[in-house]
């Protein structure tokens, strides 16, 4: 699927993001997709993890943060640096050590959380309104996370609710798929295809 006009994109964005909210049981949801992370072997490889704290409809990160700093992995959550899509991960310890932040979120403080060093042995964990059977994401329309894992060379995953599961999202040049998607029936079985802009991909 190629790519779309800004206009089209920012509406897909409404579409999905009214679709996401208007889910039912989304805490049993989460709940199955944290069960089916925990036993994932790329998590349970993983000494450090990068992940995003949830808000609104997205699926539950917050347990998952609790899980992993009680099996002593290294945490570390995101900070937007500025206004043009920068952003940057700190260690988190604790949840006391996260303060309001940018867009509403929380976010590491920097006087109590160290920045993160090497992502190597780390697994992330990337947000996305809804993601496709290639494992494209459609995001928030920032660019915090394309400029992010345009230099990141760990594993990466999605966590997404069945239903917002797509067969093919819009993409461009510079859009990274994850290397897997978890959803509540467990690891989802990415099609193979071509990276977007290369002649044939689909």
């Amino acid at each position: 699927m190629g790519g779309i006009s800004l206009p089209e994109k920012a509406l897909l964005r409404r579409e999905l993001l009214a679709r996401r909210d208007a889910l039912s049981k989304r805490s049993q949801r989460s709940s199955a997709i944290q069960e089916a992370l925990w036993a994932h072997p790329a998590y349970q490889e993983a000494r450090k993890l990068f992940l995003y704290l949830s808000k609104g409809s997205e699926p539950d990160t917050w347990k998952i943060l609790d899980r992993a700093l009680a099996e002593g992995k290294e945490v570390y959550a995101p900070r937007c640096l500025d206004k043009n899509g920068s952003m940057a991960f700190y260690r988190v310890t604790c949840r006391e050590t996260l303060a309001p932040g940018s867009f509403g979120l929380l976010e590491p403080d920097p006087l109590k959380c160290p920045p993160a060093g090497s992502a190597e042995g780390a697994l992330c964990l990337v947000p996305g309104l809804a993601f496709d059977e290639m494992g494209y994401r459609l995001g928030y329309g920032k660019g915090y996370y394309d400029r992010f894992l345009a230099g990141y060379p760990g594993t990466t995953a999605g966590l997404c609710y069945g239903e917002m599961m797509l067969p093919a999202l819009p993409r461009g040049p510079y859009d990274k798929r994850v290397d897997f998607v978890i959803t509540e029936a467990g690891a989802f079985a990415l099609r193979k295809g071509q990276e977007p802009g290369k002649e044939g991909c689909v």
